[in-house]
């Protein structure tokens, strides 16, 4: 079976920056393992002067030039003709889509068979953008959205969330299967300090960083050592002042340590010894940070949005609070860390829980099992 994927993908795939190519990555490596699978993604790379042809796990990965300019106007339409004709080269027998914007639709420019895999809703996510740019992100964002999720005929859905929130938009034939997690984290050993909450998140609006900034400084009055550790790319630089300006107010600058964009290695090193994670976003549909701390045995406290509680078993693997409601994240936080018994058991769940539902080969055998179903389905009405 030859499989064409679409999405996101960096050219070290040794620093993936988002949830996303966490995914993707997860997935390639094990589909191209799979009997008689030949698999190949295409990626489009801001900057990338010419074509880039790469082998990774048994996979082959395609890189095209990223459009420079007038993307979010054009709704990225040179990127969806390089796709698209890339697609036609390969001739692929099945395709899988990953997002709803232009990865999706230069697929659905083709006749091949295609799934979706929906990894967000943008129409809630964007709402946080602002001034005039912002306001034609939205507006390009959210009409692409509508336009390839009333085309699509297959779709997965990674949370009860996503499955809900789309059905109005779509006539697809729906299939749940969750976000995997890197093989690697179910034996990578861990420890826990006993004060680390750990977040994972994009330097951005949506993920509600201050908040957990001030929830902190209510913290720190019951578990004085508690400290703060925020790993992620900053994608909104007013934001990143705000935040660093709270800290600053707060007078946490000893306890608030902001590290960016890190390779995997500082990253998994993280997750394996923090006493927690945290996560304080407005809109989420299946983090795969919480999947990986889970994974790693951490509790976690996040906010009950989009499908997060189909993550977090309140009261058993962690506790879901309101969205910048700082008194119940604090609350939260603190019965984690001052109790020490507590934590090993939410994290034993959330590891017996992340063992069940987030192994990337089961995953990868329920996706090849939805592609063949696809085909023979093809099939039959041909």
């Amino acid at each position: 079976m030859r499989v064409a994927m679409t999405g996101t993908f960096p050219l070290d795939p040794d620093r993936i920056p988002g949830g996303v190519e966490a995914v993707i990555r997860s997935l390639i490596v094990h589909l191209a393992s799979e009997p008689d699978m030949d698999l190949h993604l295409i990626s489009c790379v801001p900057g990338l002067k010419a074509p880039e042809t790469r082998s990774y796990h048994g996979a082959t990965i395609h890189y095209l030039p990223g459009q420079e300019h007038l993307g979010h106007l054009t709704n990225h339409f040179l990127e969806q003709k390089r796709i698209a004709a890339k697609l036609i080269e390969l001739d692929p027998d099945i395709v899988h889509a990953h997002g709803t914007g232009r990865l999706v639709a230069a697929a659905q420019r083709t006749s091949y068979p295609l799934v979706v895999t929906v990894h967000g809703i943008r129409h809630r996510e964007v709402v946080l953008f602002g001034g005039i740019k912002g306001a034609i992100r939205r507006w390009s964002v959210i009409r692409l959205e509508r336009q390839v999720l009333a085309r699509a005929k297959h779709i997965f859905t990674i949370a009860n969330y996503v499955r809900d929130a789309i059905a109005p938009m779509t006539r697809a034939r729906m299939y749940p299967i969750a976000n995997p997690v890197d093989l690697d984290l179910f034996s990578l050993p861990t420890r826990d300090d006993g004060h680390t909450i750990l977040s994972v998140a994009a330097i951005q609006p949506r993920k509600g960083l201050v908040y957990l900034v001030e929830a902190l400084a209510r913290v720190k009055s019951r578990v004085p050592d508690a400290r703060l550790l925020i790993i992620g790319k900053v994608l909104d630089e007013h934001y990143d002042r705000e935040l660093k300006n709270r800290i600053e107010e707060l007078d946490l600058a000893e306890s608030v340590e902001i590290r960016g964009f890190v390779p995997d290695e500082e990253l998994r090193e993280a997750f394996s010894g923090c006493a927690c994670f945290a996560l304080c976003s407005v809109e989420e549909s299946s983090p795969v940070s919480i999947a990986e701390a889970m994974t790693l045995g951490k509790p976690v406290v996040a906010t009950a949005v989009g499908g997060v509680p189909d993550l977090v078993d309140e009261g058993r693997t962690g506790y879901l609070v309101p969205f910048a409601d700082v008194a119940a994240t604090a609350s939260a936080l603190e019965k984690i860390l001052a109790d020490p018994g507590l934590r090993a058991r939410f994290g034993a769940s959330a590891r017996e829980h992340a063992v069940a539902h987030f192994h990337p080969r089961a995953i990868a055998q329920q996706t090849v099992a939805v592609y063949r179903r696809i085909l023979e389905d093809n099939r039959k009405q041909t």
